[in-house]
């Protein structure tokens, strides 16, 4: 039996990169191509007839909301899992009423997105509900790793998302933060960017693999807003400029876990 055929769309190169090595990793199952948008999608899609297309919502110049119908009006038979960041049920009917087969939160990829693409390619049609259903986040008691140096800021937020019902783990240097990286899945990472001589960026850059594969997300935050744009193009998933509010950082934590 030929192996399912996938091509991934996100205008993150990294999150390309690593999903390529997780998908091909299993057997039966070749992604044939990627995109780093939606226009540079329609063209692939066209040339290579994909069985499956992940396909990221939040991306500039043509972001998947937009570029779903129209691959689903060209390839009426392709099967199309919507992936993003924000975790919410908002964003789930969107990427549905726009023609995506199923919706998959990122930080759930590691143990939905193989289902998923199995199912699909046996039925040709769209996911159940149950299979979609957005997980009650406090009940998981999801796992978040708090990496500040400033002691009354990391106990200020562990406070605020304990309270929230996270499982909080502090690290107040970059080794604490390896250490607890190494031993640890987390969902969410909220990392200051000054950590005294270390930044946060180096940290992640060093454990960007292992940070993908589990799906964890990336909060960075600083008191420079200049930071910003660097954080975007590492593909970091959200930058918080301080002083941070704990009410937005709580509703962050629901949207991205």
């Amino acid at each position: 039996m030929p192996p399912i055929s996938v091509m991934l769309v996100d205008d993150n190169p990294t999150f390309l990169r690593v999903t390529t090595q997780f998908l091909e990793a299993h057997e039966g199952i070749a992604v044939i191509g990627t995109a780093d948008g939606g226009e540079q999608a329609l063209e692939k899609a066209q040339a290579l007839q994909p069985q499956i297309i992940l396909i990221d919502l939040a991306m500039p110049n043509l972001p998947g909301l937009k570029a779903i119908p129209r691959l689903r009006k060209m390839l009426p038979q392709v099967g199309i899992i919507a992936l993003t960041v924000m975790n919410t049920k908002s964003f789930q009917d969107a990427a549905l009423k726009a023609g995506a087969d199923t919706f998959i939160p990122k930080s759930h990829m590691r143990t939905k997105l193989l289902p998923a693409i199995r199912q699909l390619t046996q039925s040709g049609g769209k996911m159940t509900p149950e299979a979609i259903d957005i997980p009650n986040k406090r009940q998981d008691s999801r796992r978040i790793l708090i990496i500040e140096d400033d002691d009354y800021l990391r106990r200020l937020y562990g406070k605020a998302l304990s309270k929230a019902g996270y499982d909080i783990h502090p690290a107040g240097t970059i080794q604490e933060a390896r250490d607890l990286l190494t031993q640890v899945r987390f969902d969410l990472l909220l990392c200051d960017i000054h950590m005294g001589k270390a930044r946060g960026t180096d940290l992640l850059t060093e454990y960007a693999d292992t940070l993908f594969t589990s799906g964890a997300q990336v909060v960075m935050v600083s008191g420079q807003a200049q930071y910003r744009d660097m954080c975007e193009e590492m593909g970091i998933d959200f930058f918080l400029e301080k002083p941070v509010a704990m009410s937005t950082l709580v509703a962050l934590a629901d949207r991205l876990t």
